[in-house]
């Protein structure tokens, strides 16, 4: 009995010593392991991005816990001119999405985030701006200071670029594909508070994703910024802002 005893408790000890700082209990990413991934991938990811989508200008990414500066339901957030701050809350189905079983990746919901997704999806900030500073006529509403004659286009604009740095989540397969997504039927629903996230984060990209993979996201980003944004009519009936594009 004390020789079984004994090797329960050196496998116990062995398994205690052995747990991996990259995961908390849980199994999800520890705050430890965020800091530890970013610090080190961050270079890689970067050129993954330039790879896939196109080249930005030098940026520099670091970890902090948001919800205690901020917006609590911030995960990342782009600082002109260069830096990006990603969350360390340990809230994250994995660093990658890739790091999950297939049927892991099948029963996720598309509202589960990654770390890279995020860092992705702040990678396409500076895009946006990047672009926005090299384009001939870009509409001021997409400029880090921004001009808004009208409210309804502070909606819109804020609408088209979450709208597209999402949707480079899901082409880049950083995430599982939207599905069922609500489609809100009026201007109230549109703007509703409790509605922010899935309108101007899950709804916007399936607003955009036709015209995003005919145009390509470079194209695609150039075209969008170069106009007004969509208003709230326009958000509701795709058809008629994307016929006044140029």
């Amino acid at each position: 009995m004390t020789t079984i005893f004994n090797s329960l408790w050196t496998i116990i000890l062995f398994s205690y010593f052995q747990k991996d700082p990259m995961y908390n209990k849980q199994g999800k990413p520890s705050k430890w392991g965020i800091n530890e991934y970013i610090e080190k991938n961050q270079e890689n990811i970067i050129k993954e991005y330039e790879y896939l989508v196109d080249t930005i200008y030098d940026v520099f990414i670091f970890s902090e816990n948001l919800s205690e500066s901020g917006d609590p339901e911030d995960l990342g957030n782009f600082y002109y001119p260069d830096y990006i701050i990603i969350t360390n809350e340990e809230n994250y189905v994995a660093y990658e999405f890739k790091d999950l079983s297939k049927f892991k990746q099948k029963t996720l919901n598309y509202t589960d985030r990654t770390v890279k997704s995020v860092i992705f999806h702040e990678l396409t900030h500076v895009l946006v701006n990047q672009i926005y500073q090299t384009i001939t006529n870009p509409s001021p509403e997409y400029g880090m200071i921004r001009i808004y004659p009208l409210p309804r286009y502070q909606f819109g604009s804020t609408f088209i670029e979450e709208g597209i740095c999402q949707y480079v989540i899901f082409h880049l397969n950083e995430s599982p594909p939207p599905r069922n997504i609500p489609i809100p039927d009026n201007i109230t629903d549109l703007i509703d508070p409790e509605n922010k996230t899935n309108n101007v984060y899950y709804y916007s990209v399936i607003f955009l994703k036709d015209f995003l993979d005919k145009q390509g996201i470079k194209k695609g980003i150039e075209i969008l910024i170069s106009n007004k944004p969509p208003s709230y009519d326009e958000i509701l009936n795709p058809s008629s802002y994307f016929n006044r594009l140029n």
